[in-house]
């Protein structure tokens, strides 16, 4: 058997300039637009599931009513947490003084937690846990997901067996908004699911 997942990152919101995380901000007009042309390149969906952030929720809850699919929001699917940062701009984030700064949570976010925010690892596990769960559970055959570029990220360094210790995770892998991640994924005679990132 085999599946396809298509990981779909939230257009752009109406916010931008921002470290968003857990903020939950809704999709620009062009955010809509985007996701509108990103979709009529996936294959129809059984089963769609979504972050529950306005910026993933709405359009998602859209486009599974439009096409009948099965709909389901997932908290685990949010993206990184990230504390008192939470919402904060770029510039007034990159100008704080007392550590950890954001310059060392870039460079080794392994290593530094924004404050009161979630730890990378706390966020790896989250993602991996809700990945397993599906490759258990679920034998839809096509599945699009709404949700966030360091959900899309942590997924793909699970994959691609990236340690979290790596932190090009974050540095060297952009997810523009709107764009899609493709994964394959195998079920062998066993029905262990074996996963492939698809370009």
């Amino acid at each position: 058997m085999q599946q396809t997942w298509y990981f779909i990152r939230h257009g752009q919101p109406q916010v931008t300039g921002h470290l968003l995380g857990h903020s939950n901000v809704a999709l620009s007009k062009l955010g809509w637009q985007q996701l509108s042309h990103t979709v009529e390149s996936v294959t129809s969906g059984v089963l769609v599931f979504s972050s529950p952030l306005k910026r993933c929720k709405e359009f998602a809850q859209h486009y599974a009513q439009l096409h009948g699919y099965q709909f389901e929001l997932d908290a685990s699917l949010k993206e990184m947490n990230f504390g008192d940062w939470d919402g904060q701009s770029y510039e007034s984030l990159w100008q704080l003084s007392h550590k950890p700064t954001l310059g060392q949570f870039w460079q080794s976010p392994h290593l530094y937690t924004p404050p009161n925010g979630e730890s990378l690892l706390e966020f790896r596990r989250r993602v991996e846990q809700w990945w397993h769960f599906q490759l258990h559970s679920n034998r839809n055959p096509h599945n699009v997901v709404f949700t966030h570029a360091g959900v899309i990220k942590q997924l793909a360094a699970h994959i691609l067996q990236i340690p979290i210790s790596n932190p090009s995770v974050f540095s060297a892998l952009d997810i523009e908004y709107g764009k899609v991640l493709k994964v394959s994924v195998y079920y062998d005679e066993q029905d262990k699911g074996w996963a492939k990132v698809v370009f």
